[in-house]
């Protein structure tokens, strides 16, 4: 059963306060790594249930461990990773 999507409509213009891609270039370089709760945040997700579901069957996104045990993701291979797979859609 696919999940419904929930979409807002507004009354203004959203590419007002879209941010250009000069300037998203700026801002990915000072965070190239963030954690799998930070992911999370970042797509406006309750918990990073579904990464770590996710990475324990060999899907999703590629990750990185530091001496820790730590995760983290490469945000700008999640972000080409999702262009990817937006222009294999098509």
């Amino acid at each position: 059963m696919k999940k419904k999507i929930k979409i807002t409509k507004t009354n203004i213009d959203l590419k007002d306060f879209q941010i250009d891609d000069e300037a998203l270039r700026e801002l990915m370089k000072s965070f190239t790594f963030v954690s799998s709760k930070q992911l999370a945040k970042i797509f406006t997700k309750k918990n990073d249930n579904s990464f770590r579901a996710a990475r324990s069957n060999k899907h999703g996104f590629d990750y990185y461990k530091d001496k820790n045990d730590n995760i983290f993701y490469n945000f700008p291979e999640v972000l080409n990773a999702m262009e990817h797979i937006k222009n294999d859609d098509r």
